[in-house]
């Protein structure tokens, strides 16, 4: 990949289908947000792009010091909104015990709030959601997944990190274990169950060169694509 190239190209991507239209953007402390961030950055004034760290009661202080960190690197204002009030009266209301469901309704939270604030900006929600991710449906339907646009979901993870030195990402965030923060201690490769080294391996031999799955790992992956079709389409009707 010719990196420069591929920036110019997302850049023109991002101004060709944005006009106009202000960029909303949720900023996680990882590096997909801050890569998308910068992205951004190239494409339209920093004084025009809104970006909100949406952190809860377990987000890690790292996360506050890396989105810091990526506020400086870019010079661009990230605004912080604590989502616990709203987390805790969902969870009230619905007894919620599943820390997989609570996660789920942390995601669509931030989603609820990032369209509302597109809606109140003339804006356009940006997403974050990388190849690599979209590719075995690592992301919550309706959550993380929503959005007006996405630039770097043609992406793999590999290429994530290589753009994201290009734009001076801080380093930190490009070193850190990837993780949705979604509640204490998860990290993406555990519940993937392989790192994101091993998944871009498989997604090239499996979709780009249509090899068979043959060891575990490769039908792992396979059986998350097939298991995560219903997040990549649009729902089913008698109409269709």
């Amino acid at each position: 990949m010719q990196v420069r190239k591929e920036i110019e190209k997302i850049t023109a991507f991002l101004q060709n289908e944005m006009g106009n239209r202000t960029p909303v953007l949720a900023i996680s402390g990882g590096i997909d947000s801050a890569l998308a961030l910068m992205l951004l950055k190239q494409a339209f004034p920093e004084r025009n792009i809104l970006a909100y760290f949406m952190p809860d009661s377990i987000t890690p202080k790292v996360d506050y010091r890396d989105v810091e960190a990526l506020g400086f690197a870019s010079g661009i204002n990230i605004k912080t909104l604590n989502i616990d009030p709203v987390v805790s009266s969902f969870s009230t209301l619905l007894g919620v015990t599943s820390k997989e469901a609570l996660g789920n309704i942390k995601s669509r939270t931030r989603m609820v709030i990032l369209f509302y604030l597109a809606n109140v900006n003339n804006g356009m929600v940006v997403g974050t959601t990388n190849r690599s991710e979209y590719t075995v449906g690592y992301y919550t339907k309706y959550g993380d997944g929503a959005c007006d646009i996405e630039p770097i979901m043609h992406l793999l993870k590999r290429d994530v990190r290589e753009l994201a030195a290009e734009l001076n990402v801080p380093k930190s965030i490009i070193d850190k274990k990837p993780s949705a923060g979604l509640w204490e201690s998860q990290t993406d490769e555990s519940e993937l169950g392989m790192t994101y080294e091993e998944l871009d391996d498989i997604i090239v031999t499996l979709f780009d060169r249509k090899q068979e799955a043959v060891d575990p790992k490769q039908q792992r992956v396979m059986g998350l694509y097939m298991g995560s079709e219903h997040k990549r389409r649009m729902p089913v009707s008698m109409s269709d």
